[in-house]
């Protein structure tokens, strides 16, 4: 009797170990989401990236799980899989995914390689986080492991942008869980590439609890609500024209902007700025937009090119 009843606490203990330790588990990835996706321009078709994002701190264990393109008939073009955790595991601290070539545009060291070059398809395709979270566009009309309802960007996306997330919802100053509707239309729209790796603190502030509490919006300092800036024109990867022009703009109106070209300080500037006779060589353009609150965007656009000599 007293054996059967050893036995007994101990199946009991061992399934009671196994429903605590279970979420705990499921805990340390869950709490990410897609937060940016860029299929490469037409002039770097295979510069691309996927973007993720946590909105609880620890979601850093991503060792094994694995992240999948799909191209406009929900076919899987390609799977990447975490080799390893990723260092940062601070609340809104992200995660990028990325082809050698992304790599060498944007100039930033991804996380992890995204498998297969060629799979994230600008005119329809989709992304998926594990079965957690997935986002379509173009013209996509497959099916997917997770809700991802009409796709974003009806038109595909438009050359040289990139498809983001937006952190309007619940806390406008980060993401949190009401900025996931399921609805890829009304949760992404293009914008600016800005890729951010893990190495990146997070830009995003939390917001005060005042009031009722919880996440609403309430005010913020720093980075809070600060506008995002958009790169409209810029020149050729690889060009020889040694005052090259670059259109820029902003999320919001009546914004100033601030332009810098590789080491020098930031400055006012004005769209379309144009800069002096460049050596040849790499250069490293950067601008930001600054509201008439004095709150300027934490992620400057960052754009690389090489002035190289006119040929014969």
């Amino acid at each position: 009797m007293r054996r059967a009843r050893s036995a007994s606490l101990a199946a009991f203990v061992a399934a009671l170990l196994a429903l605590l330790t279970a979420p705990a588990a499921q805990a340390t990835f869950h709490l990410i989401q897609v937060r940016e996706v860029y299929p490469g321009s037409a002039l770097e078709p295979e510069a691309e990236y996927v973007e993720l994002q946590m909105y609880a701190g620890g979601q850093n264990h991503v060792k094994g799980h694995k992240l999948r393109t799909y191209d406009a008939s929900g076919a899987v073009t390609g799977t990447s899989t975490f080799a390893a955790d990723v260092p940062n595991g601070a609340n809104q601290s992200t995660i990028v995914l990325a082809t050698p070539a992304a790599s060498e545009a944007f100039g930033f060291t991804p996380d992890t390689s995204l498998a297969s070059p060629g799979a994230l398809l600008p005119a329809g395709g989709a992304v998926c986080w594990e079965e957690l979270d997935c986002v379509s566009w173009g013209s996509f009309s497959g099916s997917l492991p997770s809700p991802a309802g009409a796709p974003a960007s009806a038109g595909g996306i438009p050359d040289g942008m990139a498809l983001r997330r937006t952190i309007a919802r619940g806390c406008s100053t980060a993401l949190d869980p009401p900025d996931d509707s399921n609805g890829s239309a009304a949760d992404f729209s293009p914008a600016s590439p800005q890729p951010r790796p893990n190495s990146v603190p997070p830009s995003e502030q939390l917001c005060p609890i005042s009031g009722g509490g919880g996440s609403g919006g309430g005010g913020s300092s720093g980075s809070a609500n600060a506008p995002q800036t958009i790169l409209r024109r810029k020149p050729p990867k690889q060009t020889s024209d040694r005052t090259p022009t670059f259109r820029f703009g902003a999320d919001e109106t009546g914004i100033s902007f601030q332009c810098k070209l590789d080491g020098k300080p930031f400055r006012g500037c004005r769209s379309p700025f144009t800069a002096k006779p460049l050596s040849f060589g790499p250069h490293r353009f950067q601008v930001r937009a600054r509201d008439n609150e004095g709150k300027v965007d934490p992620t400057p656009v960052s754009y690389r090119f090489r002035v190289v000599r006119a040929s014969r």
